[in-house]
């Protein structure tokens, strides 16, 4: 696994504005089911935290789907919804507010009339974006929410107008198609009894097979190790499933859809009228007049795409508009376009928030993981387990944010409770241990939260925290004094030779009194020396 320290990447433009550390922007979604705007803050490390979200159901496209027209009472609701939307957006002094609109606006006979309406009463400029563009920003948004690394993955939008079908790794996005399927859509052509007769089930899974058939091909040559899904219909689905947000411990994931559980669904779907579909817990009233045709076409893909389950990714659309425009407008903010890890991210985000010493932090960062990988044969954990002491590390000192007194009690607080993304609920348990003992007493079975982890979990907690205290110790002056360390081991100790840039008696000392931990996990006493010159 790369090490999570590499700098984020800048980019360079020489007529780019002054750098800046931080700035506040609202994106709008004008779809064809709802209208959606989050509000968030980018800073200069490369964070991205939504401070408020906000969505009002509108139904253009139920409204404009069959006639390709949007009625007047459809764009006084739009006008009214975006108006609020903009003062929210003035209110949480957000400094740009970027607005886009997709398949119902992009294909009325009048959407230019509603973008001129909005212009002139609310001074909200709208983008109307191209269907392939649509795609491009959904991926923009699941690659930075979701560590796709160097495989490719699967990923699926099904709006109330449009479907993006997308292949894409960390790098590039090799397939962005979009198609109208959108189940607003679809309902007003195919839907015409209720609950769905077989001859128009026939019909709508006869327009599906038609309409992708030779994308399934594209698709499964690429060989996607996963699927993820965004979009309220897939939510609901996966809410009805009976998968609560957060389930699967990713707070950037918003639950999963298991094949079998679907399978299912779809069929008490097809047999049950709008009323009785009202009464299915997790499916939003203004979806159940058209959540069958949505249901169809995910059954379409589990069965054309051999899926087992798709996960559920929160980012959509307009996380890409606030993402893509900060990639093209604020180049000096470093929103990495090859995307940092999310995992790193958050955690520098976690870190940003309680003020901590970034130099420190980052040369015991340093220290701990050159330990670790120095002792490799000693302890025998894998790249995950540096992962995780490497985020312990950088975290250690949060709890200054809220005080020097049991300061190593708040970091465990402040990282439990941070909402650390991509992370699963044991990981960032084994990070607040680790940042909780590189001080004071070691890890104990009487501490309830070590004792709740799973052996292996203490295992990685024991030898993170008898790392971390002697690379704290080691940074005893806050001086970046040590550059450097080799261990030599045997049966009965471990010989570490510092290199230093200036005097390092301090640092020694320091490490000096937190070695228990050490020799207790390790077996071994542990002897510092000065490299010689």
């Amino acid at each position: 696994m790369t090490s999570a320290l590499t700098n984020l990447s800048r980019r360079n433009n020489s007529s780019a504005a002054p750098a800046r550390d931080s700035m506040r922007l609202a994106a709008i979604d004008v779809g064809s089911n709802s209208i959606h705007m989050i509000v968030a803050q980018a800073d200069s490390d490369g964070a991205i935290t939504t401070l408020w979200r906000m969505k009002e159901p509108v139904g253009l496209g139920r409204m404009s789907f069959p006639s390709h027209r949007l009625s007047k009472v459809a764009m006084d609701s739009a006008v009214a919804v975006l108006g609020r939307f903009k003062q929210a957006a003035v209110q949480r002094q957000a400094e740009k507010i970027v607005t886009i609109a997709t398949s119902a606006v992009r294909e009325a006979i009048n959407g230019g009339d509603l973008i001129e309406r909005v212009r002139h009463e609310l001074g909200l400029s709208i983008k109307v974006v191209s269907a392939k563009e649509e795609a491009r920003l959904i991926y923009i948004a699941v690659r930075h929410a979701i560590p796709l690394k160097s495989q490719p993955h699967f990923i699926v939008d099904i709006g109330g107008g449009s479907v993006e079908l997308i292949v894409g790794d960390e790098k590039r996005a090799s397939i962005l198609e979009s198609r109208k399927l959108g189940a607003a859509r679809i309902t007003a052509r195919y839907v015409n009894t209720d609950p769905i007769s077989k001859s128009d089930l026939a019909a709508l899974r006869r327009h599906y097979d038609r309409e992708l058939s030779p994308l399934y091909e594209l698709i499964n040559a690429q060989k996607p190790v996963s699927a993820i899904g965004t979009s309220g219909t897939l939510e609901n689905i996966a809410a009805m499933c009976g998968s609560p947000s957060g389930s699967n411990g990713e707070k950037d994931q918003h639950g999963i859809i298991e094949r079998g559980k679907f399978e299912k669904l779809l069929a008490e779907l097809i047999d049950s009228d709008t009323k009785q579909r009202g009464k299915i817990r997790g499916l939003d009233d203004q979806r159940k007049d058209q959540i069958v045709a949505g249901a169809v076409l995910v059954g379409e893909l589990f069965e054309k795409l051999h899926l087992k389950r798709i996960v559920l990714c929160t980012s959509a659309l307009r996380e890409g508009i606030l993402l893509d425009y900060l990639s093209r407008h604020i180049p000096d903010l470093a929103i990495r376009r090859e995307v940092p890890d999310p995992r790193r991210r958050s955690v520098m985000d976690l870190a940003r928030r309680c003020d901590w010493h970034r130099t420190h932090s980052e040369q015991v960062t340093m220290i701990a993981l050159r330990l670790f990988d120095e002792l490799r044969p000693l302890h025998k954990l894998g790249a995950l387990e540096r992962e995780l002491i490497e985020y312990a590390s950088l975290l250690h000192d949060i709890g200054w944010h809220i005080g020097r007194t049991g300061h190593h009690k708040h970091s465990m607080y402040l990282i439990a409770n941070g909402d650390l993304k991509n992370f699963t609920g044991e990981e960032v348990q084994i990070i607040a241990n680790i940042a909780r003992y590189h001080r004071k007493t070691g890890p104990k079975k009487k501490h309830a939260a070590y004792t709740a982890l799973s052996r292996g979990a203490q295992r990685v907690v024991d030898v993170g925290a008898a790392l971390l205290r002697l690379a704290d110790g080691l940074d005893r002056s806050h001086s970046s004094v040590i550059t450097g360390l080799h261990c030599r081991t045997d049966d009965k100790q471990v010989k570490c030779t510092l290199t230093a840039r200036s005097d390092a008696e301090l640092e020694i000392w320091g490490a000096q009194r937190k070695m228990d931990c050490f020799e207790k996990v390790f077996d071994r006493e542990i002897k510092f020396a000065l490299a010689t010159r």
